[in-house]
């Protein structure tokens, strides 16, 4: 035999190997390229979680009623707590602003509470101006959701509204603040 017909026939056969291979080849690199898909490895993982809403509540009895609002607000600033509650078009609301930033009681002669049934009603605060060291009543934080940012407590106090000459008072007791979301400066 010839051997340069032999070393022809040895080089076909090489390139036929190449060629059965290049579609495999080809198939695989596909098949890898188009198969991956963007899932969770297990389906009961949830990569982008939800946090589940908290409900919002703040309520205080006096005057034979019941003050309830959803639209409350708190923010932690210079190691003090402010809260602030509003209802209905006359922007009733209340406001707190407590000494403080942890767990535990604050009296409200310390820490001011103040409530106004509208923006040209009298403001009631729970500083007595005839004695401000008397206790008119207390604010508990009872919890302090850092992860979700919501603070919950109780409350109650005396009201004083001084118009210049007389002053009048206001009984609040069974306050209740419930997951008030809060922000920080």
């Amino acid at each position: 035999m010839n051997p340069l017909y032999l070393k022809n026939i040895i080089l076909v056969q090489i390139q036929m190997k190449k060629i059965n291979f290049l579609p495999i080849i080809g198939i695989l690199t596909l098949l890898f390229l188009f198969s991956c898909d963007n899932e969770p490895v297990d389906s009961t993982v949830n990569l982008n979680p939800v946090t589940p809403s908290l409900p919002v509540s703040f309520k205080v009895s006096f005057s034979g009623q019941t003050y309830t609002t959803s639209l409350a607000s708190a923010v932690f600033i210079d190691g003090h707590i402010v809260i602030n509650a509003f209802r209905g078009d006359e922007l009733e609301s209340f406001s707190m602003d407590i000494m403080g930033n942890s767990l535990g009681d604050y009296p409200t002669n310390e820490n001011v509470i103040a409530y106004r049934a509208s923006v040209a009603a009298p403001l009631f605060v729970s500083v007595n101006p005839a004695d401000e060291v008397s206790d008119t009543g207390k604010i508990t934080i009872t919890s302090i959701n850092v992860v979700n940012k919501r603070i919950s407590g109780s409350f109650n106090f005396t009201g004083y509204s001084n118009d210049g000459s007389v002053t009048s008072t206001k009984e609040f007791s069974n306050g209740v603040f419930t997951n008030i979301p809060y922000t920080t400066d």
